[in-house]
Formats: structure tokens, C-alpha cells, sequence
């Protein structure tokens, strides 16, 4: 039993130093397809304890440490236009790392404007019921925060959403029209005066940004004692 657990111990041990090894020799674009590779496996995934996310963040602390980031004022250009989630939270009720089943968990987009908006875009079904699908539009405003280099200070504003998914353009195109209050099908999925009072806001670290990938922390507290990682991509 002794020799058993010995050798069970040292496999662990070589495939830990083997698994180190190959992290240290990629490169940043073997990195990033690694970790969108392995961010993908778990779309839709909740991660209540974390095993998730402790799996991804060494491949993005190994591309930060390759590539060190200006901050985030410096690559706003980068930020601007649509990405899409691989991996994330999929809960925003509470802290539970669990997943909504009424968010439409394989298109979930944030659409970064210029002006200082995002928004937040996703299919909504009630109660997980495919049939019943409506679409999200939750508007947030940001501003770069004054006490962290990568952070943008987020408050949510309103949220409009569509009763109908039109067949012509994607979901994440209709931004504009969400913000003109001009969608097809127009609905209000939480009335603004109770967005702006209970939705609150929080805070996005922008760990690392360029052409096709963006990786950041979220928190729904201003002291981030709980961080949630998301790897997005363009669509």
C-alpha cells in the first residue's frame, strides 16, 4: 500500500512540474487558444467552488506576465464593440457561482460603446421554458475608476428588452436601438426607476485586452472580496 500511494504521489507530483512546464514554454497565442479552448468546456458551467476558475487563471496570468498591460484608459480603443462570454458567471441574483436557467447561457454578449455605455445582451427564458424567450438589453454606464489602473466603475441604468427575437440580424446588433428606446417588439423587463435604485453596479478589472480576446474580474462590491473571472472573445 505504501509503494502505492508513493507512486500515486509522484505521478501527481510529474504531471504538476510536466503540466508548469509546458505553461512556461507557450506562447502568448498558444496561451490564449488553450485557455478558450479550456474556457469553452465549461460554457454554461457554474463554479460555486472556484475549481474553474482556478483552473483558467494560470494561462491568464501567464499571458499578462508575456504581455503586460497598459492600463485600462490605454486600451479603451480595444474594449469598444461586441464580445462574447466563453465562460463566465451565470447567476447575478446573489453570490452562489451557480447558473440562471433563464439566461440563454450560449449568447451572452457585451456591446462597449465609445460614449461611455455597455450593454449587457442575452436571450431570457421564464423558468428555463425555451418557448417563452424574451431578450435582454440591461444597460450599464462606466467610468474609469480613480483608485484601481484596469477598473471601470459600472452603473446600470435601465433594461429594455425585445418580446420576439428577430430573424434578420443577430441579438447584439439592436444596441442602438435599445438605447434610442426604438427595439422591434420593444418590452421593459425591469422598470428603470427600480434599476437605477436596486441594480446598483460594480466594478471591471480589464486584466487583458487585444484584437480578439478579453479577459477581466468582475465584482458586484466596490472592496472586491469576490472576483469572477470572464474570458470573452469577438463574435
Amino acid at each position: 500500500m505504501k509503494i502505492t500511494l508513493l507512486a500515486l504521489f509522484l505521478a501527481t507530483a510529474l504531471s504538476s512540474v510536466c503540466s508548469a512546464k509546458d505553461l512556461n514554454l507557450m506562447t502568448i497565442e498558444e496561451l490564449k487558444t488553450e485557455l478558450i479552448t479550456r474556457a469553452s468546456k465549461y460554457t454554461g458551467q457554474g463554479d460555486p467552488d472556484y475549481k474553474i476558475q482556478n483552473e483558467l487563471e494560470p494561462y491568464v496570468n501567464k499571458m499578462i506576465e508575456l504581455n503586460p498591460q497598459a492600463p485600462v484608459k490605454d486600451r479603451l480603443p480595444l474594449l469598444y464593440g461586441v464580445w462574447k462570454q466563453v465562460w463566465g458567471p451565470y447567476d447575478y441574483q446573489n453570490d452562489s457561482r451557480r447558473v440562471d436557467p433563464s439566461i440563454g447561457v450560449n449568447e451572452i454578449y457585451q456591446v462597449i460603446d465609445p460614449d461611455g455605455f455597455y450593454y449587457n445582451v442575452s436571450p431570457n427564458y421564464k423558468k428555463g421554458n425555451l418557448k417563452k424567450e424574451k431578450i435582454n438589453y440591461l444597460k450599464g454606464q462606466y467610468r474609469i475608476s480613480t483608485t484601481n489602473p484596469n477598473g471601470l466603475n459600472v452603473k446600470f441604468r435601465k433594461f429594455p428588452g425585445m418580446s420576439k427575437r428577430p430573424v434578420s440580424r443577430p441579438i447584439y446588433d439592436y444596441v442602438k436601438e435599445a438605447e434610442e428606446g426604438t427595439l422591434p417588439n420593444q418590452i421593459t423587463i425591469v422598470p428603470t426607476f427600480i434599476v437605477r435604485v436596486f441594480f446598483g453596479g460594480g466594478t471591471l478589472v480589464e486584466v487583458y485586452t487585444d484584437e480578439t480576446i478579453r479577459i477581466l474580474y468582475a465584482s458586484n462590491k466596490d472592496e472586491f472580496k469576490k472576483n469572477y473571472l470572464y474570458v470573452m472573445v469577438r463574435p
